[in-house]
C-alpha cells in the first residue's frame, strides 16, 4: 500500500529548481517544479551515483547530471542523453492545500 509524505510548500519549489528530500525508508528522492507543475525520481544518477538535487541542471523538461552530461526526462525518468542507459525512478506528486506530497 502507498503512502503520501509532505515534502514542502509548493511555492517553496522555484521555477525550474531541484530540491532534495528523505523518504521514510531512507531513499533520497529529487523533485522538480516544470511550469507549476511537480515531478519526483529517485535523486541518484544512475550512471555514477552523483546528486541530481545537489549537483544536477534542469534544462528544458529533463535533469542534466552534471558529472558526465548524461539526462533524463523529469517526468517518465526515461534517460535523454548518454552515458546514461538506465531510467530514473520516478514517483506521483500531488499537491494538497499548497503543499507537496509525494506517493511511495
Amino acid at each position: 500500500m502507498s503512502q503520501l509524505l509532505s515534502i514542502c510548500p509548493a511555492a517553496d519549489l522555484l521555477e525550474g529548481e531541484i530540491k532534495g528530500a528523505t523518504l521514510p525508508d531512507g531513499t533520497r528522492i529529487a523533485l522538480y517544479n516544470l511550469h507549476g507543475a511537480f515531478y519526483a525520481s529517485n535523486d541518484t544518477c544512475t550512471h555514477e551515483n552523483a546528486s541530481l538535487s545537489d549537483e544536477g541542471m534542469v534544462e528544458g523538461g529533463q535533469v542534466i547530471c552534471s558529472w558526465h552530461f548524461c539526462g533524463f526526462d523529469i517526468a517518465t525518468g526515461e534517460p535523454t542523453a548518454s552515458p546514461c542507459s538506465e531510467p530514473l525512478q520516478t514517483y506521483p506528486v500531488t499537491v494538497i492545500d499548497g503543499i507537496v506530497h509525494v506517493e511511495y
